[in-house]
């Protein structure tokens, strides 16, 4: 298994829009805050502590396996 970090601010943007704004695990609107945006930002990928949720599938494609459409 190969874990996703955005390169850059663009491309995190773009994974945001495609998976965390519309997570149930993400819902600012019922102060539902998703742990993993914030552990993606704290901790680099070899840490313990980067989230194992950010993957890259079997088709090389960036993913989150916690989400859930809202």
């Amino acid at each position: 298994m190969k874990l996703f970090r955005p390169a850059n601010g663009t491309e995190g943007e773009i994974f945001m829009e495609k998976f965390c704004y519309r997570c149930i695990h993400d819902d600012y609107e019922n102060e539902r805050y998703c742990q993993i945006i914030g552990g993606s930002m704290m901790y680099e990928v070899e840490d313990i502590e980067y989230p194992t949720e950010l993957i890259y599938d079997e088709n090389d494609r960036a993913t989150c396996t916690n989400f859930e459409e809202r």
